[in-house]
């Protein structure tokens, strides 16, 4: 009788060819989601980088100037890494309180890029304390007047601010970094 069967030869054949196809297959799957990965944080960082510089253009345009210094507990300066919005207070119909002032600060802390706002004791607003955006590298407000092209004036002086930020993330043993900028004139009412 002859009886068919797998040789020891055979068997290490499909051995290796199925260890080689599997090894293959890991690393599509690997290269895959590693690069899933990088596309997923790449749009995640880009919305968070439009997303911040939304909310500072659109606080600098309803501000009526840049304030120097501001104190609430702790003091806050005007500065290339801090900014500080003076903006007429507002009721509870949305009108504005006349002669009376929220304020609104931006600025770094580490790598998160934060907002606070005070508000008057008259104004509809709430107090802030927020995070607009985290792995940020750098943040940096330059105060410009109104000439064409613009020069660069004290922030108290200031008729526009440009804002750029710079995001860094960490992908596997590679940075990637994301830089925007935005301008916005102020109300200056």
């Amino acid at each position: 009788m002859n009886k068919r069967g797998l040789t020891l030869v055979e068997t290490l054949i499909v051995l290796v060819v199925f260890i080689l196809v599997s090894g293959l297959l890991i690393t599509i799957m690997i290269n895959t989601l590693g690069l899933f990965y990088k596309e997923s944080s790449t749009r995640t960082q880009g919305l968070s980088i439009n997303d911040a510089l939304s909310k500072i253009r659109s606080s600098i345009k309803q501000s009526s100037g840049v304030v120097t210094s501001f104190t609430s507990g702790a003091t806050y300066t005007s500065s290339a890494s801090q900014l500080i919005l003076k903006l007429t207070s507002v009721d509870s119909s949305n009108n504005l309180v006349m002669n009376t002032f929220d304020y609104f600060v931006f600025f770094l802390d580490g790598s998160l890029l934060r907002f606070k706002s005070f508000p008057d004791v008259l104004s509809s607003r709430k107090a802030q304390d927020q995070i607009f955006s985290t792995n940020v590298k750098s943040l940096q407000f330059k105060y410009l007047d109104l000439q064409n092209p613009p020069t660069e004036v004290l922030p108290s002086q200031a008729n526009k601010v440009r804002t750029s930020l710079t995001l860094q993330q960490k992908l596997g043993i590679d940075y990637e970094t994301i830089t925007a900028t935005s301008e916005a004139s102020l109300r200056n009412d």
